[in-house]
Parts: C-alpha cells; sequence; structure tokens
C-alpha cells in the first residue's frame, strides 16, 4: 500500500497512452487534468464569499479559489494567514482572529462565521503621523539601540554578498540604490539620545554613496565590511562596497543594520533594486508601490496605541503564560560562562524532498503548518536531551499589523515564548494540538513586545543565559 502523500491526486482513464515517434510514452502529449477538476469548483455565492476569495487568491497567488478550497492546502501557513487577518480588516472593515482562520479554513465557512459574528472593536488605522522634533524609537527599535549602547551590535549586522558576471553599470547600480533609501526613511534613519532615552531623526535624502575598490586582500576585505560597527547616532543603516575583480566580474558586499530592517525587508530591497536598475540601464518603468507612510509613522503609532489598558490586557496573558519557568538544562561539553557570550558555529544539512513532503501531508492531515509540526518535533527533541517536561522555545515573527506596512523596508520583527508541557507523557498527536494552541495563542497576543514580556516574567537577569528561553526555533518561510 502506498502512504497517502504518495496517492495521486487525480486519476485519468486514457483510451490509448500518446507515444513518441520512438515508440516512448509522451509526456507533453498527456491532457492536462484540469478540466476533471473543473467540478470541483464552487464560485462564490454572495458578495462577501467574492471578496473573501478575491484576497486569497491574490495572496495565495492563484488564479482563483472555490468556496470549499482549504486554504492551508492552497499553500497557506501562518505568515500568510496573519496578511489575510491584514487585508479582511483593510477591505472589510472586519476584525478575524488568527484562531478564528483555522477553524474556519475555507471562505464558505469564514464567510459564515462573519456574517454571525457581532462587529468587534477594529485595530486603529496606521496613518501618516505628525513627526515631533524627536521621533520616538518602536518598541523594537528601542531594544536594539539599547543592546549597542551596552556592548555593540555587530551581531546584529545582515550581510549579504553577491558575486556579479557581465558588463556591470556601476552608475545605474549606485543610483538604484540611492533611489531605495531615498524611498525608505528607515535606510536613513539615524538614533540620537535625550537624558537616557532614545529618539531617531531622518537624514535628508540624497546623501548616501556607493564605496568601491579594487581586488586587495578579497577575504580581508569582506570580514572587515561585515564586523566594522555602525554608528547609529551618524551612519547609514545600509552600506554597500563593489569591488572590481576584473573587467566583466564584480563583488557586491551588501550590509544593513538589524535596527533598519528585517527579513521581510530583503525580497522588498531585492524587487526594487531590480526593478531602478532595469530602468537607469533599460528605461523601462520601474514597478514600485507607492509608499503612504513610513517607518517612523509605524513608531508613533505603535507608541499610541500600545499603551494602557491594551497593553495591560496583552501582558496579562504572557504573565499567566510564562509564570514560573525554567531555563532549559543541556548537556554541556564546557562549563557556561558568567556572561553569555555570542560565540557560537553553524551547521546545515538538508531534510529530502520525500521527508519534506511526508512532512507536509502529516501536518495537512492533522489541521496545522508545517512550523507548528516541526516545533513540536524539536520540543520533543529538547525534552528527550534534558529530561525536562516544562519546554520553552522562541520563535521571531514578522509582525506588519496592517496592510499598509507591507512595503515598507523596517524592524518589524517580534519574538514569541513558546511554553509547552510534555509532562504525563502525552501521545504525540495530542501534543501537537497542544503546540496549535499555545502557537496561535502567542499569535493573538503578538503586539506586546517581547522586552516588556521579559519585564513582566523575569523576576531576575541571569547575564549567562539568554532571557525567558535559550532555543530558537524559526521557518523562514517569506
Amino acid at each position: 500500500h502506498l502512504p497517502d502523500y504518495m496517492l495521486p491526486a487525480v486519476l485519468m482513464s486514457l483510451t490509448a497512452m500518446p507515444l513518441t515517434a520512438n515508440g516512448k510514452v509522451n509526456k507533453k502529449a498527456l491532457p492536462e487534468p484540469d478540466a476533471l477538476l473543473e467540478s470541483d469548483y464552487v464560485a462564490p455565492r454572495n458578495e462577501l464569499e467574492e471578496d473573501l476569495a478575491e484576497i486569497w487568491a491574490s495572496l495565495l497567488n492563484v488564479d482563483r479559489v472555490s468556496i470549499h478550497d482549504n486554504f492551508f492546502e492552497l499553500g497557506g501557513h501562518s505568515l500568510l494567514a496573519i496578511r489575510v487577518l491584514s487585508a479582511i480588516r483593510k477591505e472589510l472593515g472586519v476584525e478575524v482572529s488568527i484562531t478564528d482562520l483555522f477553524d474556519h479554513v475555507t471562505i464558505a465557512a469564514l464567510s459564515e462565521f462573519i456574517e454571525l459574528q457581532e462587529q468587534k472593536v477594529l485595530l486603529p488605522v496606521i496613518v501618516r503621523q505628525d513627526r515631533p522634533s524627536r521621533i520616538p524609537l518602536s518598541y523594537a527599535q528601542e531594544r536594539l539601540w539599547f543592546i549597542d549602547q551596552l556592548r555593540g551590535s555587530s551581531h546584529y549586522h545582515m550581510p549579504s554578498v553577491f558575486r556579479l558576471h557581465g558588463k556591470l553599470d556601476v552608475v545605474a547600480l549606485e543610483q538604484s540604490f540611492k533611489d531605495i533609501l531615498d524611498r525608505h526613511e528607515s535606510l536613513r534613519t539615524v538614533f540620537k539620545e535625550m537624558d537616557g532615552v532614545g529618539y531617531q531623526e531622518i537624514v535628508a535624502p540624497g546623501g548616501w554613496t556607493l564605496d568601491s575598490s579594487d581586488e586587495v586582500y578579497f577575504d580581508e576585505m569582506i570580514q572587515d565590511e561585515v564586523t566594522r560597527p555602525f554608528d547609529l547616532s551618524k551612519d547609514y543603516m545600509m552600506r554597500a562596497r563593489l569591488v572590481k575583480v576584473k573587467e566583466d566580474e564584480h563583488v557586491l558586499i551588501l550590509v544593513r543594520h538589524h535596527i533598519a530592517s528585517d527579513g521581510w525587508s530583503v525580497s522588498l530591497i531585492i524587487h526594487e533594486f531590480i526593478e531602478l536598475y532595469r530602468f537607469y540601464t533599460e528605461n523601462r518603468l520601474p514597478n514600485l508601490p507607492e509608499l503612504s507612510l513610513q517607518y517612523a509613522d509605524y513608531a508613533i503609532w505603535q507608541r499610541t496605541y500600545l499603551t494602557g489598558e491594551v497593553m495591560e490586557q496583552q501582558l496579562s496573558y504572557w504573565g499567566d503564560k510564562l509564570r514560573d519557568i525554567e531555563p532549559l538544562y543541556l548537556p554541556v561539553d564546557f562549563v557556561r560562562p558568567a556572561i553569555q557570550s555570542t560565540k557560537g558555529a553553524r551547521l546545515n544539512f538538508i531534510i529530502d524532498k520525500t521527508v519534506s513532503s511526508r512532512l507536509q501531508a502529516l501536518a495537512e492531515r492533522e489541521g496545522v503548518t508545517l512550523f507548528m509540526l516541526l516545533l513540536s518535533v524539536y520540543k520533543v527533541l529538547l525534552h528527550k536531551y534534558s529530561g525536562q517536561t516544562n519546554i520553552t522555545v522562541g520563535t521571531t515573527v514578522a509582525h506588519r499589523p496592517q496592510q499598509e506596512v507591507e512595503q515598507l523596508v523596517g524592524f518589524f520583527v517580534n519574538t514569541l515564548v513558546l511554553r509547552s508541557d510534555l509532562d504525563n507523557d502525552p501521545v504525540f498527536k495530542e501534543f501537537l494540538l497542544q503546540v496549535k494552541r499555545t502557537t496561535l495563542e502567542g499569535y493573538e497576543h503578538l503586539s506586546v513586545p517581547f522586552e516588556k514580556v521579559v519585564d513582566r516574567v523575569e523576576k531576575e537577569r541571569d547575564k549567562s543565559r539568554s532571557s525567558l528561553f535559550q532555543a530558537l526555533f524559526v521557518l523562514n518561510n517569506n
């Protein structure tokens, strides 16, 4: 018997197999199975279903969505689910939680759920703000600024190295990056201090320049460029050096500081660079979204909205959820230093396609995302190594709460602390459901900054360990 993940989705009956002139099966001549799937398609029956279908199709990058299609079987995951909620909030003026979406995974079910719900209070819309003389830092910026003040922040550099082959228009390359910095204030923001409180200033556009040099001690140059500290009080938050290897070969070293951008921002920068470089070299109009907001507007909004009762409601959940957590004790080869260092190593390995497909199929059968499944496996592994039944793992989440900020380069990441209980030796499926519930609860309380959770939960700071969790698990799918 074949396992479920190897069973074909569609079976077709043919009178004969199409053959090539050599008598082999002509795969290109096989009919497409799409026609058989037409009967499974059910069109939206009302305006709400039409709106939801349009949102799903756009974000899932499919032509159309049947009202009975499962969001996660179409390729949806937690990050896309959060984007769907933002789109529903903007386009329909309706507040839906991520748990609601997991409980109602088809358009038909979600539409019926929305129609039966009373109107919830909508998240205040982020709009362009009046700028005070000292623009406040977002909570995420504030965290990295404090770290930089205490011990530097070179471990928050985000380097990329590209080898470029062929004819290169250096002027067009530099101007493309200049335009990106002119479009995104976060990359030309500097961080100042007044009476111990950090604030941000936006540098006027037009001043960024590309560094360039010929190849000399190449490896050392890359290392120096990557590790050279940013002066947050005066440097641009992205720098670039172009190294000429020979006439038709260059190496581009790009270094960003995490305080100004995140993983999501990488794809935005690459897309905008390609569009702008083609504009300058091929005279093609760039397809770039208009930016109605900047990161400073988000920072002011966050500081205004996430205070008082809203902050306390979110913090109360984390205070209860993480009460009396214990650090993770893994068997180690060396004595733990009194002060945690950033020294470490990297181990790369590949999960083969067969295992990956089986994991995805299992996740779909159990009604969880691949992240939830892998996190559960990871927690079981930590339980086996440590012997502890209370396992706490951190994860980073791209938290862009509204569609208006999805096109902005900036630091929108928050850290979640996900605690699970393996006491009484639960069977794996039960544990998987527990991890699912905890993860969804975490997403529901994602707005509260990690540092505020640390202040609420951590009674005594241990400088030899990371706060609240000592193991991090991230699935990059942005």
